[in-house]
């Protein structure tokens, strides 16, 4: 059966997403968002679309009204789709759907946090739906999540910026093909040069601070999660430098407009592509 769609505008259209919240995030009772709560969100400048496996809720994703940069927006706060559900573009689909109905009230930004070590949602975001990032929140929800999904780490984000009417939205959402780094810039580009342990994960490395190329790329782990369960003092590292190296770059002018992803081998390398703003910056016109 095909998956279908369907904007969530009642309270017995948005009961099953407590149930999707503790299936997704394993939340405790304590950090669901309950229904009624966000039916009230929903009738104020919200929005809420489920995705639909015959009659059954397999995915939704919830938007409240903001404000950025002085003007009307969207924050996307939950994307859910169940586990056996992934890898089919359902959360790519929910995202769409967001965006159309924002554009026809009038609303061109939707932002969203999102973990900036998770790499495959970075690519997501990034890659397939042209998201920018220039800021980054340290422990955005408190040290720690009652999530078993998002344990262990704390709750750094990225920001991501989703200019919904801007030339490169349009185009990646067009289907074109990005144009983003496809090789790797010259040696000295590179924020942390990384190379493999004995067990094959990643090493963390200290970044350099000191440089102010136009291109620079910090790379990540490919799988924080599998890292957290076979390393944890490792992911750490990887948080912390990470950390300081988004703190001190954005604070220097730079953006994160694309993720290089590579394959070596059976190995999957992403490094995130930031570029520095050479001049004011402009969301609804630069590429």
């Amino acid at each position: 059966m095909p998956i279908t769609f369907k904007q969530l505008k009642t309270l017995e259209d948005l009961n099953p997403c407590e149930g999707l919240q503790e299936a997704v995030w394993k939340f405790n009772r304590s950090d669901i968002i309950p229904p009624r709560f966000m039916l009230v969100l929903c009738k104020h400048g919200g929005f809420a679309m489920g995705a639909f496996d015959g009659d059954t809720m397999i995915g939704f994703v919830f938007g409240v009204p903001a404000i950025h940069y002085g003007q009307p927006s969207q924050h996307s706060h939950m994307l859910a789709v169940l586990p056996e559900y992934r890898n089919h573009n359902i959360g790519y689909k929910l995202k769409i759907a967001q965006r159309e109905e924002a554009l026809n009230r009038n609303i061109d930004l939707i932002t969203w946090a999102f973990d900036p070590l998770q790499s495959k949602n970075a690519h997501l975001n990034i890659n397939k739906l042209a998201v920018i990032a220039c800021s980054y929140d340290i422990n955005l929800y408190g040290e720690a999540s009652s999530s078993k999904l998002h344990s262990g780490l704390g709750t750094d984000r990225l920001l991501a910026e989703w200019w919904l009417a801007s030339d490169k939205v349009n185009t990646i959402i067009d289907g074109h093909t990005h144009d983003a780094v496809k090789k790797p810039p010259a040696k000295g580009m590179s924020i942390n040069r990384t190379e493999y342990d004995e067990q094959g994960l990643l090493i963390p490395v200290e970044p350099d601070l000191s440089l102010t190329d136009d291109v620079l790329l910090l790379e990540i782990p490919d799988d924080i999660d599998k890292m957290k369960a076979s390393n944890i003092e490792s992911a750490h590292k990887w948080r912390e430098f990470i950390q300081k190296a988004f703190l001190h770059y954005f604070n220097a002018g730079y953006y994160v407009n694309s993720l290089q992803v590579e394959r070596e081998g059976n190995t999957r390398r992403a490094c995130y592509v930031l570029e520095c703003l050479t001049k004011p910056y402009k969301p609804m016109t630069y590429d």
